[in-house]
């Protein structure tokens, strides 16, 4: 499975704009047969950013369906109004690769995503962790995946997502992990080790506005 993200935030006054933008965008990629999401950030952001994700099988069909839809007139149309009407900041804009072994529901997530962002320093030690952390998560209903990331701000890092139906999901989850969680911190610190750096974490969810 193979992602695109660009990641945006509205221009000051522009927010019905905006929001009629991002629709439009997402029907260009319907009428295109690309599966897409938009999320807004809940945490983790200085401001509510944004979230334009595309779904594809893998990096082919990535590049195949991209190249459709940047060589037709109604997204170059969509396009050119950010530039022109100025309703939109670009923040960032990256591609995810999933990780093998993560591919057991292809899906876009329908509720919260909380994302960890990770700089890898000891690829043993930290995939161990990642294992371990993975089969905790999932025990309390998360639904978990880990993704490569390819350009933007974290380009090169490892990206570990784990979502939910609805932020009351995250919520429960969050106090049902709490004990199992401690206890592999503790677990994590005896290594006596950093095998990763922690470079962002963003609780992500569907917006209020775009629809």
């Amino acid at each position: 499975m193979f992602c695109g993200v660009n990641v945006s935030k509205v221009a000051d006054g522009k927010i019905s704009e905006y929001t009629k933008w991002m629709l439009e965008w997402s029907e260009i990629m319907n009428s295109k047969g690309i599966p897409n999401s938009i999320k807004s950030s809940v945490s983790g952001d200085p401001e509510p950013y944004v979230y334009a994700v595309t779904m594809s099988k893998d990096a082919k069909e990535f590049g195949e369906k991209t190249e459709e839809v940047r060589s037709s007139s109604d997204f170059q149309s969509w396009f050119a109004k950010a530039a022109n009407e100025r309703i939109s900041h670009g923040i960032d804009s990256f591609m995810m690769d999933l990780q093998p072994g993560n591919d057991d529901a292809i899906s876009l997530s329908e509720g919260v995503i909380v994302g960890n962002v990770w700089e890898v320093l000891d690829f043993e030690t930290f995939y161990g962790n990642v294992a371990k952390s993975r089969e905790i998560h999932e025990k309390h209903g998360g639904l978990v995946r880990s993704w490569n990331i390819i350009g933007g701000r974290y380009s090169g890092c490892m990206q570990y997502n784990v979502s939910f139906a609805s932020l009351s999901a995250w919520g429960k989850f969050m106090e049902d992990v709490r004990e199992d969680q401690n206890a592999f911190y503790q677990e994590v610190m005896a290594q006596g080790k950093i095998s990763a750096n922690s470079m962002n974490q963003v609780v992500l969810d569907n917006p209020m506005m775009v629809k």
